[in-house]
């Protein structure tokens, strides 16, 4: 049974990612950091905002941690993309559908044209980030999961430290350029990822203790840095930007809050069918609400600046990013019992008959290439 601690977490996480939408890419975030320092400012800076990559942590840490318990392989990995696919399908033309009504009554005033090719190729096409570099992830997990663990415990940990100092110490130095090729919407933040939650699952024992700890410490250093950048604002009027740095990325904190709140929820598991239910329809949120038309649509109905300044702005922005959320959940909820009454009642069949076809060619190409390999003398110049 699945734990519904982690699948509460995962319904959360998203709900965190929609407020960090809502604030982030919004046209008028440059407005906010340019406002006084007040506890509404930190409210959405902090709280509204803050948790977005802490969910996106959470996302693939539940994923990966359960995928390492299991026996890996190719086949497997694109079944699971092939599945993914289905449900982006779906949404990009359904959205697409939407759009093209929502601009014919007015709702929405801009081209949709340009997502024409994204509705029809949604994962080739990044419609979505996280689910293109996801499936990419899952390509390559058989075979990264198989190195690290050929490596052993000791060059794992130098290779989990190297990773750390690069990605993780450097990238609290508050200068945008020093990514060190990390690029915040790519495969590699996985795999940076993986390296790190992997030594933990395999080699590591992390309490509920330690697990609060991280959390704390995560949270004491984003304050640190947010109240840092937002004084410096204050005294100079210079680098307004800083007070977003330490929330944005792939960056230290939120992993050890992410990492945190996991683990405290896998040691401390309850069986709730209704959680597991919801919580299955927690990423077709993310399709709905952060769908490039959409996003711009439902965002100008609600223009962050005007709720920023209303009688209520707290409440007001709560309201709103949980409505956004709900309204997607339900929507995605429909979905899966559409799913359920239609294609998933053989989930994967088509799949396995593409495979089936596929697979003999490449055993034959496969075998081919290893037999010309093993039958050519190799010179001393081999490696020069």
């Amino acid at each position: 049974m699945r734990n519904s601690n982690i699948e509460l977490l995962r319904l959360s996480a998203m709900l965190m990612i929609v407020g960090f939408h809502y604030i982030i890419s919004n046209p008028d975030m440059s407005y906010i950091i340019h406002q006084p320092v007040t506890f509404t400012k930190f409210i959405y800076q902090f709280i509204y905002m803050g948790g977005g990559w802490v969910g996106n942590f959470i996302f693939f840490v539940i994923s990966a941690w359960f995928l390492l318990d299991r026996n890996l392989s190719l086949k497997d990995s694109l079944r699971r993309v092939w599945l993914l696919e289905r449900e982006l399908l779906f949404w990009s033309v359904i959205l697409m559908v939407v759009l093209v009504i929502a601009r014919r009554e007015g709702f929405y005033h801009e081209g949709v044209l340009w997502l024409l090719p994204k509705t029809v190729f949604p994962l080739l096409t990044s419609m979505w980030w996280y689910p293109t570099s996801y499936a990419l992830f899952l390509i390559l997990l058989p075979f990264v999961a198989l190195a690290l663990q050929k490596i052993g415990r000791k060059n794992h940990l130098k290779l989990a430290i190297g990773v750390l100092v690069l990605w993780g110490a450097v990238a609290l130095v508050p200068f945008p350029a020093m990514n060190l090729d990390l690029d915040s919407s790519s495969v590699f933040v996985f795999i940076y990822w993986l390296v790190l939650m992997s030594y933990c699952k395999w080699y590591m024992n992390i309490s509920s203790k330690n697990a609060i700890i991280l959390i704390i410490s995560g949270l004491l250093v984003e304050l640190i840095y947010w109240s840092a950048a937002s004084l410096f604002f204050t005294i100079t009027g210079k680098k307004p930007g800083f007070q977003n740095f330490i929330f944005d990325h792939w960056k230290l904190p939120t992993m050890m809050i992410g990492f945190g709140l996991f683990i405290l929820c896998y040691r401390h598991p309850f069986h709730s069918r209704f959680v597991n239910y919801l919580a299955a329809s927690s990423f077709g949120v993310y399709l709905i609400h952060y769908q490039p038309g959409i996003y711009r649509m439902w965002t100008g109905w609600f223009p962050l600046k005007d709720v920023y300044t209303s009688a209520h702005p707290i409440l007001q922005g709560a309201i709103i990013i949980v409505s956004v959320f709900l309204v997607c959940l339900a929507l995605d909820l429909i979905r899966q019992m559409i799913f359920r009454a239609t294609i998933d009642r053989h989930a994967g069949k088509w799949f396995e008959h593409v495979y089936a076809r596929i697979e003999p060619k490449i055993s034959r190409i496969t075998n081919a290439r290893c037999f010309n390999m093993s039958s050519t003398p190799m010179s001393d110049n081999t490696y020069e």
